[in-house]
Formats: structure tokens, C-alpha cells, sequence
């Protein structure tokens, strides 16, 4: 094993400077959320070898992983060991785990995503962003005064509750519209499901000086716990225009010489993606992209980036590079809030996006099982010979799985042992069959006196081919806990939704304060 221990002094010291560091926290996030490092990423055991290749691609990147208690054969350990199959060279593990850190009374918080979410709630104290309370937007609804409701979160996101009556513009797009001119009461209220795109989309509309914008106070949760109307699967009309292309990107111009985003050009580019010594991330901002995509290329639709930086970018003081069209005004908004986040260095691509040379692999190529055909493993299941097990997010496994599949978190294979002593095939399911794969080779060299399968696809390639899905299950077929699940609110349903709601509103809006407490969060706004 190449990984030491670090101490928790050592690590703060090391979150204090700029130089790049991967600090992740490999527990389940059901555990992450009751209390993290500020700066930490969560990249549990149970997805670390299928997430680790994009979150942290530099090899050689320094990297400390944590989990409680940093046990022999904890997490953090077989973290370290999975790590350094992979290639990474320089793995060091907190000492004593999250109970050492905590024991020096150094800076934790719980919660999910916490870093962007004080981010935003700042950025509206620094810009004096105007928020519209609900009572307020509900009196101009009824006196007819010129009101437009934008809903900035994706359309998945939307679809699943919305106001009645909000647009839907996700994250920049509505930066890129041609807002009406000429009523000079209009007011455009932006809202999301709670604070955070709200507040960004609201600020980044005043920012390029198109219209008056405000945040709708809390968006979808305070509007539900004050009994006002919600939908789902909402069908918005399109009916904002694109601004034209020179227009675009005479405002991305002015952004970028405003504040001094850095642009960079292909061959700038290239010099940045052969130097070793510095990990470089590549985000596409465009919402069609030329397909098939080049390796190492990710693409995050336009606005999202920021919200979902957490869970995108481990390395702190990394590079970025945002690929937009050629207006650039979506990698410019990008860009600038990226920038006053302060975990790294951004650049705007100006230009096509050159050839680059394909990223390494981060996973282990040792397994060359093509898996079952769905019609193979139907053919199994007809004959009764198949133990089926999902191994995929529990969020998923609610949503669909084959019938009568059982889920397992694949962190820990000991649960699925006495299903071995039925003598039939283990098959491993999960949405797109990526976890299986590896469930099943992890399996058989656990049990090489067993079978074990997976289905090639996942669960998506079964259900595209008509094959029944279930979302119902029994709490027997559960062998481990949903310990995957961060708490998200929008899970939570019935007579418990309102008390849940308010109290995440509660916890949020005191956030900021509580993550700047750490001296080693420190963002840079601009003037």
C-alpha cells in the first residue's frame, strides 16, 4: 500500500493553501450528511470505483480519504486499496477518521451539497439580490400586474413538482432569451424547488442588465406549505425567443472584460492538457453537443455546473475549461460564478474544441464477462434459475427494478451470501448494468465456487425492450439499508412532507453563516 496517514492539524493546514488536493469522504451519504468536512467530497465505497475516474482524474493527484473512524478494514482502508489498483499513486488517510477531526474541535457541517448552497444565499447578501416574498407575488397575480414566473431547474426537476403557472428556463437559458422591453413594471420572478438556482438565475438576469429579476422567496416548498397550487409533469410554453448570436456575444464580451475571466484558445488548450502536474477538467455547456462525445468531455447542461460542482469536480485548485457555442455567454455566466466559488482555476474556450488525446482509464480492465442478453436472462428467470439483485442507487431501485429483484449496496458482498446456498446464479442488475459488472466480478473472486452473472444494459436495456419493471417491494428484499440515500426532501411524501419541508428551509437559510466558520472556506466575490 502506498497510503500514510495524515492528521487532522496536517490536513487543515494543507485546506488552508492552494495547492491541488482530493479530499474525499467514502462512507455512505446517508452518513455524509450528519456531519462532513466543509471541503470534502462524497465518493462512497459502494460507486467509488465508477465515480473516482471523472471526479478525480489526475492520478498523481494528492488525496486523502476519510471515513469514521479510519479502521483497518474500515472504508477509508479498502478505499485506499481500490485506489491504488486503479493507479493512484499518492493516497494518504485521515488518522482516527471524522472522530479524530472532531475531537480537535475543527469545522464539520451536515447536510448535502453545502458548499454551493451558502454560496448562494451570500452571493444574494452581496449583489442585494430582491427577494419577492409569496404574498407579495400573490398580490400581483391578482391585480394584473405583469408578473413572469421562471422556474431555472432542469426539466426532469420541474416535471416532478412545479408552481402552476411557471415557465421553465433551465439554470443560463434564460439569460440567452430575448426578455420583452418596454413595461417597466414587469417583474421576472425566478424560483427553483428551494433557494439556490433561484437566487443565481434572479442575480445573473440583473447582472446583464436585461430585466428587472427577483427570487421567488423558497420556491416550490414555501409555495407548497402555503397551500398554493403545484403540479407535476407540467407542459411550459416556450414562448421567450433566443436573443440573436451578436447580441449573445457582445454580453459574454462584456462579462468576460468586466470581471477578467480567462479565455483560452485550442492551442492554449492543448499545453494545458499535456501538463501532468496540474489536473484539468473538461465541461460542455451546450445543450446538443456533437455526439459522440470526445473522451474526458463532460457535458453539464449550461447553469447546472455550479449547482452540481460538488458532485463534478474533486480536486480542489483544478483547472477548468467550459465549451460553449459560439456566443460563449453560457460558459461566460459560468464562468463567473465558478470564479467567485474560488475551488478553481476557469477558463472559457474561445473556438472549436480540439482534438484532445483520450483520459486514461480509472477503471480496472479485468473483467472481459460481456453479461447476459436481457432475452438470456429472461430465459432464466422463466426456468426459476436466477437469484436477481440490484445493486444500483436505491433512488433507482424505487423507481424501477426487475421483478421480485432484491437491492444490495455493493460496498459490502457479505449480505448476498445466503442466497449462494440455493445453488442458482446470482445475476446482478443496475440502470445502465455498469455496478453489476463489477458486483459480479467482485463476487466471483469472493465466491469462485459460485455463479454469478450480470445484465448487460441494466435495467434500462430490460424495460427498452418491453420487459416488465416494478417499483413496489417488501422490506425482506431489502439487504442492506438505503444508506445511499443523502435525505433528499424530494423523497419524502405524505403527512411527514410539510414538517420535513419547513425544516429544511430553516436549516438552509442558516447555512451560510455556519460554513463560514471554516477558514478554509473562503469565496471571492467581485466588486
Amino acid at each position: 500500500m502506498n497510503d500514510e496517514a495524515i492528521s487532522p492539524g496536517t490536513l487543515q493546514a494543507l485546506l488552508l493553501g492552494n495547492s491541488e488536493l482530493a479530499l474525499l469522504d467514502v462512507r455512505e451519504a446517508r452518513w455524509f450528511c450528519e456531519a462532513h468536512l466543509n471541503l470534502a467530497r462524497l465518493a462512497p465505497l459502494s460507486t467509488l470505483e465508477l465515480q473516482v475516474g471523472a471526479l478525480v482524474p489526475r492520478r498523481t493527484t494528492e488525496l486523502v480519504l476519510y471515513d469514521d473512524t479510519d479502521a483497518q478494514q474500515g472504508p477509508a482502508a479498502r478505499a485506499a486499496a481500490l485506489l491504488e489498483r486503479l493507479g493512484y499513486t499518492r493516497l494518504r488517510r485521515l488518522a482516527g477518521g471524522l472522530d479524530a477531526w472532531r475531537a480537535q474541535g475543527l469545522p464539520l457541517i451536515d447536510g448535502y451539497a453545502t458548499l454551493v448552497k451558502a454560496f448562494g444565499d451570500l452571493a444574494r447578501l452581496h449583489y442585494g439580490t430582491p427577494t419577492l416574498s409569496l404574498a407579495e407575488f400573490e398580490r400581483r397575480r391578482r391585480a394584473g400586474q405583469p408578473t413572469t414566473l421562471i422556474d431555472a431547474r432542469p426539466r426532469e426537476e420541474y416535471d416532478f413538482l412545479s408552481i402552476e403557472g411557471a415557465g421553465n428556463y433551465p439554470g443560463t437559458e434564460l439569460a440567452l432569451r430575448a426578455l420583452p422591453e418596454g413595461e417597466p413594471d414587469h417583474v421576472w420572478a425566478v424560483n427553483c424547488f428551494s433557494r439556490t438556482r433561484g437566487i443565481i438565475g434572479a442575480t445573473t438576469l440583473r447582472l446583464l442588465g436585461g430585466a428587472n429579476a427577483v427570487f421567488l422567496e423558497d420556491g416550490v416548498m414555501a409555495w407548497g406549505l402555503r397551500g398554493g397550487a403545484v403540479v407535476q409533469n407540467a407542459r411550459p410554453v416556450d414562448d421567450i425567443p433566443t436573443e440573436a448570436p451578436e447580441l449573445l456575444r457582445a454580453l459574454a464580451d462584456r462579462l468576460i472584460a468586466c470581471h477578467g475571466l480567462p479565455v483560452i484558445d485550442a492551442e492554449g488548450l492543448a499545453r494545458l492538457s499535456a501538463d501532468e502536474e496540474r489536473s484539468l477538467y473538461l465541461f460542455d455547456l451546450r445543450p446538443s453537443p456533437p455526439s459522440p462525445a470526445q473522451p474526458g468531455v463532460r457535458r453539464v447542461a449550461g447553469g447546472q455546473l455550479l449547482m452540481h460542482f460538488e458532485n463534478l469536480v474533486g480536486t480542489r485548485h483544478a483547472r477548468i475549461v467550459l465549451v460553449d457555442e459560439p456566443h460563449r455567454l453560457r460558459a461566460a455566466v459560468t464562468a463567473y460564478w465558478l470564479a467567485q466559488l474560488n475551488q478553481a482555476e476557469v477558463f472559457v474556450l474561445s473556438g472549436e474544441l480540439p482534438l484532445l488525446p483520450a483520459p486514461a482509464s480509472a477503471q480496472a480492465a479485468d473483467d472481459p464477462d460481456p453479461g447476459l442478453a436481457p432475452d438470456a436472462l429472461a430465459q432464466w428467470i422463466e426456468r426459476g434459475d436466477a437469484e436477481l439483485l440490484d445493486v444500483g442507487p436505491s433512488l433507482d431501485y424505487e423507481k424501477r427494478h426487475l421483478p421480485g429483484a432484491r437491492f444490495l449496496l455493493p460496498a459490502s458482498l457479505a449480505p448476498l451470501e445466503p442466497l449462494l446456498a440455493s445453488g442458482r446464479p446470482v445475476v446482478f442488475s443496475s440502470p445502465d448494468g455498469a455496478a453489476a459488472r463489477f458486483a459480479a466480478r467482485d463476487a466471483r473472486k469472493r465466491w469462485p465456487a459460485s455463479a454469478f452473472a450480470w445484465l448487460a444494459g441494466g435495467t434500462e436495456a430490460w424495460a427498452a425492450e418491453g420487459r416488465p419493471v416494478e417499483s413496489a417491494y417488501a422490506p425482506h428484499q431489502l439487504l442492506t439499508p438505503f444508506d445511499d440515500d443523502w435525505g433528499s426532501v424530494m423523497r419524502v411524501f405524505g403527512p411527514r412532507r410539510d414538517e420535513v419541508w419547513a425544516d429544511y428551509l430553516a436549516w438552509e437559510r442558516g447555512l451560510s453563516r455556519r460554513v463560514l466558520e471554516d477558514p478554509a472556506v473562503r469565496f471571492r466575490f467581485f466588486d
